[in-house]
């Protein structure tokens, strides 16, 4: 807090450039898209559990408000600064994974057998994307400082692919494999961008291919990579969600059933107001609708690649790489 508030005190207001404009732009458009499909996904649910139907939707206008408010101070900060935080961040992010891994902890909330957030009633966080941020600022600071070590693998290479690996290790036990990709992407992107050697990279790049290959063939993530490429096998257990969602895709067309009118949303798809939103999307606006929101995605990560190839400085470049990254890979 003390270098945030060190910080806004000291950065001039500047007039915006096109490229920030542009993702102000996204940022806004998306949030408005997000808090559209919200209502329009979760409303019979909401009404069913609540009696309202803007349950969730007043949630999550709150914690878009929230968003706009954060994302105002960090225009106020100057970033450079992030990295007197970026081994607090690593200490901090690596303690509330620690604590999320607790057996009995009753700060840790389960939801449907993973246990990836911490909080009570209300208040909720996920710790690994916490972890996201620790790890593009850590790695950014890291190699910024070591410019002339990057021939060094063991100087630039080793000590992120450390961060990583703790990373790695507690979101793999949440169960997340999705998370822990994501997260090694991010450190091999900003690697990549510093100058590190290809050797270095796929030194330690072969060995994480080949746990993720297995992880991913092991367990309940076996189950559902199998029912991703055959849902048919099991209808109405592990392919029912996928199946369902491709309905909802198909009965979309090429421009929708209009806002508001899916019926994937009334008990039929599992999930349809958080993890598959995107299929209500493709039922009320159908694929020129989704492809708008792809199209978004897009240009917020090229319009974020942008500001790393004219960044005046290393540090910059390397921040501007993996922030871009994170919704970009996700999306």
């Amino acid at each position: 807090l003390t270098v945030v508030a060190g910080s806004l005190k000291k950065k001039p207001v500047q007039p915006l450039t096109p490229t920030a404009m542009l993702l102000v732009a996204l940022v806004a458009a998306l949030c408005a898209m997000g808090l559209l499909m919200v209502l329009s996904a979760s409303a019979v649910k909401s009404l069913d559990t609540g009696g309202t139907p803007y349950r969730f939707f007043t949630k999550q206008a709150l914690f878009v408000g929230m968003g706009a408010v954060a994302m105002w101070v960090m225009s106020r900060f100057d970033h450079r600064r992030l990295r007197e935080l970026a081994l607090p961040l690593v200490g901090v992010s690596f303690g509330l994974l620690f604590l999320l891994a607790i057996p009995g902890n009753p700060l840790a909330v389960t939801v449907n057998g993973s246990r990836r957030w911490l909080g009570v009633g209300f208040v909720q966080f996920q710790p690994s994307e916490l972890a996201k941020i620790a790890i593009i600022v850590f790695a950014a600071d890291l190699l910024a400082n070591r410019r002339d070590q990057m021939g060094d693998p063991v100087r630039t290479v080793r000590p992120v692919m450390a961060v990583l690996a703790v990373f790695a290790a507690f979101v793999m036990l949440q169960p997340d494999l999705g998370t822990t990709v994501l997260l090694a992407v991010l450190a091999f992107a900003i690697l990549g961008v510093a100058g590190a050697t290809p050797i270095g990279l796929a030194t330690y790049a072969t060995p994480a291919l080949a746990v993720g290959a297995a992880a991913s063939m092991w367990g309940y993530r076996r189950a559902r990579m199998l029912a991703f490429l055959d849902p048919w096998e099991h209808p109405t257990t592990s392919g029912y969600q996928t199946l369902q969602a491709q309905v909802s895709l198909a009965s979309g067309g090429w421009f929708g059933s209009g806002i508001g009118t899916s019926r994937a949303k009334y008990g039929f798809l599992p999930e349809a107001h958080t993890d598959f939103v995107y299929a209500i999307i493709g039922e009320e606006f159908g694929l020129a609708g989704a492809l708008v929101v792809q199209a978004l995605y897009l240009l917020f990560f090229f319009a974020g690649l942008r500001v790393a190839r004219t960044a005046s400085d290393r540090l910059s470049k390397l921040d501007a790489t993996g922030i871009p990254t994170w919704p970009g890979i996700q999306a």
